[in-house]
């Protein structure tokens, strides 16, 4: 049976308001009671209700990305670098390829819209999905009204450090912190530089 926040209150000896309080990292909290709902949760192994939490916040916790194919040479670095980035966040990835279709890049935005995703990096600079309902980062390509991740020199594709980048510059928006500007551009690796 799936430990909830009430047996946690229960067990600690307090409301379950003051879990809550204590999960969320709200200071008011006295040391003591924060040891003892803390002490609750290892002993009762509870893991915090992503999906209640993100009712309660009208927030979904999802990223999209969007790739043309998945066997592009470039795809598991960057998204090893992407990965890095989120995997320290709150945030999850969901992963979808247009398979250079605009049929099908159509569907896949649709499908990130029908899950509330809070943010995309979109990959395919054929496929654009017009009017963005979230906000997007564009590699390798610019687009109006989103912001972009360009190179230097058409030779360069994206790395395990564009990846991250992307990431971190996506979840700044996300957060609402400040982007150092719309469009970034990464010198060129084709002649040993770096980014």
């Amino acid at each position: 049976m799936k430990v909830t926040m009430q047996d946690v209150a229960l067990e600690a000896g307090v409301d379950k308001a003051t879990v809550s309080r204590v999960l969320k990292g709200d200071h008011r909290i006295s040391e003591n009671t924060r040891v003892k709902v803390m002490s609750a949760v290892r002993a009762l192994n509870y893991r915090l209700d992503k999906n209640a939490r993100n009712l309660s916040t009208n927030r979904s916790g999802l990223i999209g990305v969007v790739v043309r194919d998945f066997t592009a040479e470039w795809f598991p670095q960057f998204m090893s670098g992407l990965d890095r980035t989120i995997s320290n966040s709150e945030y999850e990835i969901v992963l979808k390829r247009t398979e250079g279709n605009p049929f099908r890049a159509a569907r896949e935005y649709g499908k990130l819209m029908d899950r509330s995703v809070e943010g995309i990096i979109w990959t395919d600079g054929e496929h654009f999905p017009e009017e963005p309902a979230a906000p997007v980062v564009a590699i390798g390509f610019r687009k109006t009204g989103s912001y972009s991740m360009v190179w230097e020199s058409e030779c360069d594709k994206p790395t395990f450090e564009a990846g991250a980048l992307a990431g971190r510059l996506l979840l700044n928006i996300i957060t609402g912190k400040p982007v150092p500007s719309k469009e970034i551009v990464i010198k060129s690796l084709c002649n040993g530089d770096n980014i």
